[in-house]
């Protein structure tokens, strides 16, 4: 699923991570892997930035660096 499917609001659950060893450790280390459910957060398209909260916790990651998470909405 792409991105700018996902609105405002909307949970999805992670199904593949892709990327290097050291990106899947920092994503561990925030608490994110498979299975993991997300809440997309307002995140403005001139800022390039995704913001998403996991667990309670808000964060937020490149687009570029988020594209290479799978993930479906639920």
């Amino acid at each position: 699923m792409e991105l700018r499917e996902l609105q405002e609001g909307e949970r999805a659950i992670i199904i593949a991570i892709q990327g290097s060893l050291e990106f899947q450790n920092y994503l561990l280390a925030n608490g994110i892997s498979l299975g993991t459910i997300l809440t997309k957060n307002y995140s403005p398209s001139y800022a390039k930035l995704v913001n998403f909260t996991v667990g309670g916790k808000m964060l937020s990651m490149r687009e570029q660096d988020f594209s290479l998470i799978d993930f479906v909405k639920i």
